[in-house]
């Protein structure tokens, strides 16, 4: 569990983390490049002095996590990517400071709009972004993570999609995957306890009409019947009260 110095750094952190996101909303439109995207996540962290997290992390070759349509997580922000109206694209980022190497993790998806409106794509998003702050709701001193995960599932499966099963939601705090692993769906394990100071990067990963996936042997993870995906994803910091949203 993190200092009271570490939560301050991760809060300086996250100022960087969240005018990040703002820049990449305000440039995301049909036409532009996945590459244009990883180059201002680069461009933006040097300015501040702070790295790219996922960069190097597994030997990950790029500054951010761009993901569109069929594809779950990790899709490489190559070149070639150019946005297209109806697109459905999640763009996963962390940030760490030189010095003290503490971390932030968010995400969020966004539909590259088009000259109409789909209400039922849309509702899907705002489904995975409810399912968040009901987990977040949740995230406090004394609940188990059971308490998250079923706030979770149970929202979710009753709107009609479907979660993620071999993919997990972690801590975070001096590397990106920090104790605890959980998934999002029940397993029959012992639920730990959620304690005061806890960093936890909660991420609601659901799929529109499946939950199978398929792993093609390179950084990309597709679902298996070609549906579409969507991810919300918040840094939180567990307090004697409400949960704290760090980015």
């Amino acid at each position: 569990m993190l200092s009271n110095k570490e939560l301050d750094i991760m809060r300086s952190n996250a100022v960087i983390h969240k005018r990040i996101f703002e820049e990449i909303k305000k440039i995301t439109k049909p036409g532009t490049k996945a590459s244009d995207i990883d180059k201002l996540c680069w461009d933006m962290c040097k300015q501040a002095w702070v790295l790219p997290w996922f960069k190097w992390f597994y030997d990950y070759p790029a500054n951010i996590c761009i993901s569109v349509n069929d594809v779950v997580v990790h899709w490489l922000p190559r070149d070639e990517i150019t946005f297209e109206q109806w697109d459905v694209v999640t763009f996963d980022f962390g940030v760490k400071d030189k010095k003290h190497k503490i971390n932030t993790d968010a995400a969020f998806t966004m539909i590259i709009w088009g000259q109409t409106n789909n209400p039922e794509i849309e509702r899907f998003l705002e489904v995975n972004q409810k399912a968040l702050y009901l987990w977040i709701e949740q995230a406090k001193v004394w609940n188990t993570l059971w308490d998250i995960w079923h706030a979770i599932e149970k929202y979710v499966t009753q709107n009609g999609f479907f979660i993620v099963r071999e993919l997990a939601w972690h801590g975070v705090w001096k590397t990106l995957h920090e104790e605890p692993c959980v998934y999002n769906y029940w397993k029959p394990w012992k639920w730990p306890k959620i304690k005061k100071w806890m960093t936890l990067a909660i991420e609601p990963i659901i799929w529109f009409s499946s939950w199978e996936i398929t792993d093609k042997w390179d950084w990309e993870i597709y679902i298996k019947d070609g549906s579409l995906w969507c991810q919300f994803e918040h840094t939180i910091l567990v307090t004697d009260w409400e949960p704290e949203i760090i980015v």
